[in-house]
């Protein structure tokens, strides 16, 4: 059974995250560039944490690792979800992303026992998102390319969980930063070229938020509780993420859910609990007894 600490840290990553989308409307930038520009700060404030307190650097080993994962976690699969995001609809990009739990399962081997919630989770996204829903035979390629961050998101974590499970994560996280900062930058000159960025007090605020609350604080926070969970378990996460995007959604449009978005939200929290609730300690393992059969005769 889950710690409330460790729970209140899940649910706090998720709401960060669920809550972004408010501080993105407001940024009037190339959003590769952006992206990169938030790394750049966080990276640069958990340089100075881990400068000011003592703490214990990971190997060169570790370093590698991190940056291995930094590249596909915050830069590949962020870039293949921005343009999948501009040729399909919200609602099924979100229900592709909800499978991350689900990849990462099925990369470790672990599907058998975890499945109903791991399934249900999914449901859940789908209802919640039905009014949402729509996709044509032509978005194929947007459908594999969302498909392909979720698995570049889960095998990341399936990485990181057997690599990096044991250094600080501060400097884990601020490695990863870099990395993705880097690899952003040389993908935003390529693809979004020198354009213009209007350098406007709002932007640099928001900015500053997203990065020091959904990076610097929230992606530390994520490594402190891979230690405590599986890497399907941690990356459900994601469908607290939708649900309190969905719900900051309708407190600001002021309106009521429907019937089958509150069973999402139902469904959701009851897959959360089921999966949560768990350790990989308490799986029993099957085993099949064979017995000669008696004597005849």
């Amino acid at each position: 059974m889950m710690k409330a600490r460790q729970l209140g840290a899940f649910l706090l990553i998720g709401l960060i995250w669920g809550s972004e989308w408010i501080a993105r409307e407001s940024i009037d930038a190339p959003p590769l560039r952006a992206l990169a520009m938030r790394y750049a700060i966080a990276a640069i404030v958990l340089a100075c944490v881990i400068a000011a307190r003592p703490m214990r650097v990971p190997g060169w080993r570790s370093v590698w690792a991190a940056a291995a994962v930094g590249i596909p976690l915050l830069a590949i699969s962020p870039g293949l979800t921005l343009w999948a995001s501009q040729r399909i609809s919200p609602g099924l990009l979100v229900a592709i992303l909800s499978l991350t739990p689900l990849l990462a399962a099925l990369f470790e081997g672990r599907v058998s026992g975890w499945l109903a919630p791991l399934i249900g989770g999914v449901g859940g996204t789908a209802l919640l998102l039905s009014s949402g829903l729509s996709f044509h035979f032509t978005q194929w390629l947007a459908v594999f390319a969302a498909l392909a961050a979720a698995g570049l998101i889960a095998g990341s974590f399936v990485y990181a969980k057997r690599t990096l499970s044991e250094p600080n994560p501060l400097p884990i996280a601020a490695i990863q930063l870099a990395a993705g900062f880097v690899a952003l930058v040389c993908a935003s000159l390529l693809i979004e070229g020198r354009s213009d960025w209007h350098w406007t007090r709002q932007t640099l605020l928001w900015e500053t938020i997203l990065a020091l609350c959904g990076n610097a604080l929230a992606l530390p926070l994520y490594y402190y509780l891979l230690r405590q969970f599986e890497s399907f378990q941690l990356t459900s996460t994601q469908w607290v993420v939708t649900a309190a995007s969905v719900a900051e959604g309708f407190a600001v449009l002021r309106q009521w859910p429907s019937w089958e978005m509150l069973a999402g939200f139902a469904l959701i929290a009851a897959s959360l609990w089921s999966l949560l609730a768990r350790r990989s300690e308490d799986e029993e393992p099957l085993t099949i007894r064979v017995t000669r059969p008696p004597f005849a005769g």
